[in-house]
Parts: structure tokens; C-alpha cells; sequence
């Protein structure tokens, strides 16, 4: 019982750290609005610890989803231990979603060779259909804009597991986990001051790893 409380504990300080960013609201497969209206919101992950293995486990439910791949094919996150993962929730239509990705690139190129991947992961709906974002029309996208990481669909229950744990129901959200399967950060909407955090989260996480 200890475990579990101090393990949601460090799940709400991850969570619930403020800064000023910028969200779009309503936006996967939840049903809420499905319009690209921004909304402000105050949260933004950082570090709680210099002990790795304080860090609480990722849920199941995020760990063990399936990831569907490009080409259809599926996979999970828990395939990927011994990898650090920033996994970025976003759609075509959002906004601040399209306004990190040059960050989200950099990234990906600053740390390919050590074991980084960012796995940017759409929960989009098409404004005309209200269905999911088609795999063809995802990867056009990634296409057009030049995304050098890999892309991958996730279905509604799954996503409402990584709004649980963001606590926040739109996007961008992104979850740092380090190697071993810890969720290290949880960054919640889009602008500087949650890519400085999402910097200084996974530098920490990368140098703690080497």
C-alpha cells in the first residue's frame, strides 16, 4: 500500500508542474469537441528525483497498447526497453502540435546514436468525417513536413490512458521514459517553456544512461 501511495504521489507531482503553454483542446479520438481551438493550460513536468529508481513504472496501460505502424503493423512501448522514449500525442490539424515538431527533429538528430527515439504518435480526427486520421494521410503528412521519427496511430481507449496520467484531455502531450520502462516527465500542451523542460528531462535522462 505504501508502494502504490507514493507511486500515485510521484504520478501527480510529474503531472501537475506549472508553466504558461498553449493546447489544443478537445482534440483525439475522446469526442469532446474535435475543433482546433487552442486552450491554455498550466502544467509541465520536471525532474523529482536524482534516484533513477524512484520513478514510478510506466501504467500498463500505455506500456502494453498497440502502437499501429505506418504500415499497419502493430507494436508496443514495452518492446522498446532499453531505448529512451519521447512519446509526442498530437494530430494533423493542431496547432501547437505542427510548432514543435522542428524541436521534436532536432532531437531526434541530437540523440539518435544513444538510444533516443521519439515516436510521435496521432490521435487526430478528420474535422469531416469525425473518424480517425487515416495511416495514408498521417504519413503524407510526415512526408510534407519532414518528420525524421517514426509515426504510429493509437486507438481511443489508449489514448484516454495517457490523458489519465497527463491528467489533461488534449494535445500535445509528451511522456519522457527512460530505459528501464520509468516514466521520467510528462509535458503537457505546446510553447518554450515546455521544450526547455522537455530539454533539461531528457538530457538528464540521457546522461544518466551512458
Amino acid at each position: 500500500m505504501k508502494v502504490l501511495i507514493k507511486n500515485a504521489l510521484i504520478f501527480t507531482v510529474l503531472a501537475v508542474a506549472f508553466s504558461s503553454l498553449d493546447g489544443c483542446k478537445g482534440t483525439s479520438m475522446t469526442g469532446t469537441n474535435g475543433s482546433n481551438s487552442v486552450a491554455s493550460s498550466n502544467a509541465n513536468a520536471r525532474p523529482v528525483s536524482k534516484d533513477p529508481s524512484t520513478y514510478p513504472p510506466l501504467t500498463s496501460g500505455i506500456a502494453n497498447a498497440d502502437m499501429e505502424a505506418m504500415d499497419g503493423s502493430k507494436w508496443k512501448i514495452a518492446d522498446r526497453k532499453g531505448k529512451v522514449l519521447l512519446v509526442n500525442l498530437w494530430a494533423i490539424w493542431c496547432g501547437p502540435c505542427r510548432a514543435e515538431m522542428p524541436h521534436l527533429v532536432e532531437l531526434q538528430d541530437k540523440y539518435r546514436d544513444q538510444g533516443f527515439e521519439v515516436i510521435g504518435v496521432n490521435v487526430g480526427k478528420d474535422p469531416e468525417t469525425d473518424e480517425a486520421e487515416t495511416l495514408p494521410a498521417i504519413a503524407a503528412f510526415g512526408e510534407k513536413t519532414k518528420l525524421n521519427y517514426e509515426l504510429a496511430r493509437i486507438n481511443r481507449a489508449t489514448a484516454s490512458q495517457y490523458y489519465k496520467v497527463a491528467q489533461m484531455d488534449g494535445i500535445p502531450i509528451s511522456i519522457l521514459v527512460d530505459r528501464d520502462g520509468h516514466l521520467r516527465a510528462v509535458l503537457r500542451g505546446g510553447g518554450a517553456q515546455v521544450m526547455a523542460d522537455m530539454d533539461t528531462s531528457i538530457a538528464k535522462a540521457m546522461a544518466e544512461s551512458q
